[in-house]
């Protein structure tokens, strides 16, 4: 059952249970009262018991969970000794008018033993619900999270082909005419390979190294072209100890660098931007331009934003 669907059943549950509290108050003061007084010190009844129910689901619940029992169990005693005595107060001031002798022998403390008895049983019904509520919102996320490991998996297997075919042509070609850049292309290669061979299994890495493969494979890029000076890379907010999955940047620019025409056209770009904010909030941002067939330029962005994590 989905998280809403789950919401919504419990919604109508919680409206049924008060629904019956209030018919079973209202019932046992018709032996005392008429029909609108026993419905009105059942409506007073009902509105008591939720002073209980609802601050230790969402307030006391909250502190079991992170096991501050001491602190949990303090105030969940005084919270059901509180309304268990709001409870008895209710049932000394009805019915208003009208002649009412208590039985023989009413202790005011038994009577609130009696009711912390009851607001206990319902409050400990409330934290059944809540735990299953926290199993359910706990596997619709650990489905989420496989869906987001299998996508970055297959982000990850997308380095294109072609890329590296490319670049080993264009080695080849420099070590053939003794290009000098040759040597320093086919050390980027490598350091991009090792990189993806090494790290690429791993779930985090640190952003530097990560950056250091994507400043390869722009560099590489721009070496294709000697006049090509508009491949740039900027990074800001950058610490040593920020991890980052695996392979997610560089899978990002590879692509624009394939669908950009700034190996060929001097006058294109490719930027790529990299800031951390505060929060460890990563945010990625890349722009190239493609050079259509019609001679008409595109300019065109995307951007990424993301969590970084601390060692």
């Amino acid at each position: 059952m989905r998280a809403s669907a789950f919401k919504r059943y419990s919604i109508l549950g919680q409206l049924g249970v008060w629904t019956i509290l209030l018919l079973i108050f209202s019932v046992e003061e018709m032996d005392y009262s008429d029909v609108g007084v026993s419905l009105a010190y059942g409506f007073c009844k009902t509105l008591v018991w939720p002073l209980a129910v609802y601050p230790h689901y969402y307030r006391l619940l909250p502190l079991l969970q992170k096991g501050r029992l001491w602190l949990y169990f303090s105030l969940t005693f005084l919270l059901i000794f509180f309304t268990a005595s709001l409870s008895v107060w209710v049932d000394q001031i009805f019915p208003f008018n009208y002649d009412y002798d208590y039985e023989e022998g009413f202790y005011f403390w038994g009577d609130v033993l009696y009711y912390m008895l009851l607001v206990g049983l319902i409050t400990a019904v409330s934290s059944l619900y809540y735990f299953i509520e926290l199993w359910q919102t706990n596997q619709e996320r650990a489905f989420q999270l496989r869906q987001l490991e299998a996508e970055l998996n297959f982000l990850k297997s997308q380095i294109n082909p072609h890329f590296l075919f490319n670049t080993l042509n264009n080695i080849y070609s420099y070590v053939q005419t003794g290009n000098p850049q040759a040597g320093t292309m086919l050390e980027r290669l490598s350091s991009i390979l090792r990189f993806m061979v090494y790290e690429g299994s791993l779930d985090t890495v640190r952003l530097q190294q990560e950056l250091e493969a994507v400043e390869n494979l722009l560099e590489i890029n721009k070496m294709k072209n000697s006049k090509q000076v508009n491949i740039i890379l900027k990074t800001e907010g950058v610490k040593g100890y920020h991890l980052i999955a695996t392979l997610i940047m560089v899978n990002f620019v590879e692509n624009a660098c394939k669908h950009s025409d700034a190996i060929n056209n001097p006058e294109g770009f490719i930027l790529v931007e990299v800031e951390v904010k505060e929060g460890d909030l990563c945010v990625l941002q890349i722009a190239n331009i493609l050079r259509a067939s019609g001679g008409v330029d595109h300019g065109f962005g995307g951007g990424l934003e993301a969590k970084v994590f601390q060692t």
